[in-house]
């Protein structure tokens, strides 16, 4: 190669890695230039996070102040409004027993349903905010499923009797027995439907109807269905999908001319399906409505001696001594009605620490206790006995928990500080004595091992 070709050649490759060498400084600036700026957006972007991070965290907060005040509100009121109730059932009850002569007769039974209907009313009001907030909470207690039916249809007879409506009801001979679930839950559902039946029906009838499903049930769970008909207006086929919906009716005039809430269908559904059953509503305008739930139930052969037969026994109670710790002086003295005559020796006191004072003087065998009082509440005086701060007191006295508190935390809470049992206010008379000779066994059985 001639010099001059040389020269050519070296200078185009010079020229070449000079180019080079700028595109690599150039491109390196680039990526020097984005990786600033990825570091910036980045932080931009952490800041952002953490931001909203603190704001969530903020919310969260708030979100469970507002459930704990809620669900504090609730439980208050709850208590403040089944206490006066548990009088005016408590009494109406008592004063149903005297066979009273018409008028006076009518008078106390429409003056009691009228109690149980509020009662409803603000047992579904308090269901709605506990299963909104996920704290629902059902009890499995043995009871006489068939018992508990009946007990709802005598409770509504003389309301669809002076419409001028038939009545009748159909129960199963062979359901076995006892059955564990929660009653009072039942009871609700059952007054929900069987009232809205007699509100919407004007001529014609309501029937109630409890089938034992065989087909469905096995050695453990038994499943019921349970079908209320009427023969009222019935509802269109475009509303029936409504009715479940809360608040709703099948249209504006129905609250107007029948009055109601909306609200029961609406928990009665979700009742029943949190308890693993179904509901169904068929119906035909201006021929009637029968809607139909089923609901699984647990078979406890062992629990017989704690069903609620539906019969009464005082005798089997008679000699139990018994303290009463409530503040109230109408509860106190509703339940004095309830006991009269049954042989139970009651001592009574106001708040937390008149009981302890009590227990130090007299050797008390049950106490039902109140939760919501002045001085010192149930669950400290529960604390107190449990924890053997009281000098001569038993620490292992059953307490059950007499409350119009019916939410979950407040289970919790009184099982937590050593309760045994709770019952939940208005105390109807056989559920009484029912749960006072249930631990009546247990302190016998006891005494008789420790003999």
């Amino acid at each position: 190669m001639s010099d001059d070709a040389y020269k050519k050649a070296f200078e185009r490759e010079r020229l070449a890695r000079k180019e080079a060498e700028r595109i690599t400084e150039l491109k390196s600036r680039e990526l020097f230039d984005l990786n600033t700026e990825l570091k910036k957006l980045n932080a931009e972007l952490e800041e952002r996070i953490l931001a909203r991070t603190a704001e969530l965290e903020e919310a969260r907060v708030r979100a469970e102040a507002n459930t704990k005040a809620k669900s504090e509100f609730l439980s208050v009121m709850s208590h403040e409004m089944r206490s006066p109730l548990n009088v005016i059932v408590g009494f109406s009850e008592l004063l149903e027993q005297r066979g009273l002569e018409e008028p006076e007769g009518g008078y106390v039974r429409n003056l009691r349903f009228s109690a149980l209907q509020l009662l409803n009313l603000i047992s579904d009001i308090l269901d709605l905010s506990a299963i909104e907030a996920g704290k629902i909470a059902f009890e499995s207690t043995p009871f006489d499923v068939v018992h508990a039916a009946e007990r709802v249809f005598k409770a509504l007879e003389q309301r669809a009797i002076d419409k001028g409506l038939t009545w009748s009801k159909g129960m199963p001979a062979d359901l076995p027995q006892p059955l564990s679930g929660d009653a009072a839950k039942l009871n609700q559902v059952l007054i929900n439907l069987m009232d809205n039946a007699i509100k919407f029906t004007r001529e014609g009838g309501v029937d109630l109807e409890v089938h034992y499903m065989k087909e469905k049930s096995t050695d453990r769970e038994v499943w019921v269905a349970f079908e209320v008909r009427d023969t009222g207006k019935g509802i269109s086929e475009d509303n029936l999908e409504r009715i479940f919906n809360k608040f709703e009716q099948e249209n504006t005039s129905t609250r107007r001319v029948h009055g109601g809430s909306g609200l029961g269908l609406a928990i009665s559904k979700q009742l029943i399906e949190l308890q693993g059953g179904t509901i169904t509503c068929t119906s035909e305008l201006n021929k009637g409505t029968t809607f139909r739930f089923e609901l699984p139930f647990v078979h406890e052969k062992r629990a017989a001696e704690a069903m609620d037969s539906g019969t009464l026994d005082k005798d089997q109670v008679a000699g139990l001594k018994l303290l009463v710790v409530e503040d109230l002086e109408v509860n106190r003295m509703l339940l004095r009605q309830m006991l009269r005559n049954s042989g139970v020796v009651m001592f009574e006191a106001e708040n937390g620490q008149e009981a302890l004072d009590v227990l130090k003087e007299h050797d008390v065998e049950l106490i039902l206790m109140d939760l919501h009082m002045p001085e010192m509440d149930g669950i400290e005086a529960t604390r107190a006995i449990r924890e053997g701060r009281v000098k001569g007191v038993n620490a292992d006295v059953p307490i059950v928990c007499l409350t119009a508190d019916v939410f979950k935390e407040t289970k919790e809470a009184i099982f937590s500080a050593g309760m045994n049992d709770f019952v939940t206010k208005p105390v109807e008379m056989r559920r009484l004595f029912q749960l006072l000779g249930h631990w009546r066994k247990h302190i016998d059985a006891r005494s008789t091992a420790n003999a």
